[in-house]
């Protein structure tokens, strides 16, 4: 058997997936649940997921409590989560060098050293990435 191929999700796929529930975004998250591709992400990913959910809350389209579940149902997807500590110092050094954020960056880097594509909804990280998969 084929190893499943790798990729990276950044925080927007999830939240378009999950929230927006476009088709596309969705379907990159079904091939990870089904073990079709092989998902990564850096841990950080979590938290900008669970800080664009409060803005939903805040904005009165989503309840505290459909968010929790939101968090809740992506923390249960069989995603490889990588920790920042690893990541931070190649991110730092491509930040500086491409002007995007360092968090941004961390997305950026694990796809390099995992040579994998990048799949994200953000046209300036997808720009700065080597192989990247831009979301419509």
């Amino acid at each position: 058997m084929t190893p499943a191929r790798a990729v990276v999700l950044d925080a927007s796929v999830l939240v378009r997936a999950a929230v927006q529930a476009t088709t596309q975004a969705r379907a990159w998250l079904q091939s990870i649940d089904d073990v079709e591709l092989d998902g990564h992400v850096p841990d950080l990913v979590f938290a900008e997921v669970a800080s664009a959910l409060a803005q939903y809350v805040r904005a009165e389209t989503m309840t505290a409590a459909d968010a929790a579940a939101v968090l809740d149902a992506l923390a249960a997807l069989p995603l490889r989560t990588h920790p920042l500590r690893e990541l931070a110092p190649a991110a730092l050094a491509h930040a500086l060098e491409t002007g995007l954020s360092v968090y941004d960056c961390c997305y950026a880097v694990l796809a390099e050293a995992l040579d994998a594509n990048l799949v994200t909804a953000d046209r300036r990280l997808a720009a700065a990435v080597r192989r990247a998969e831009l979301l419509d």
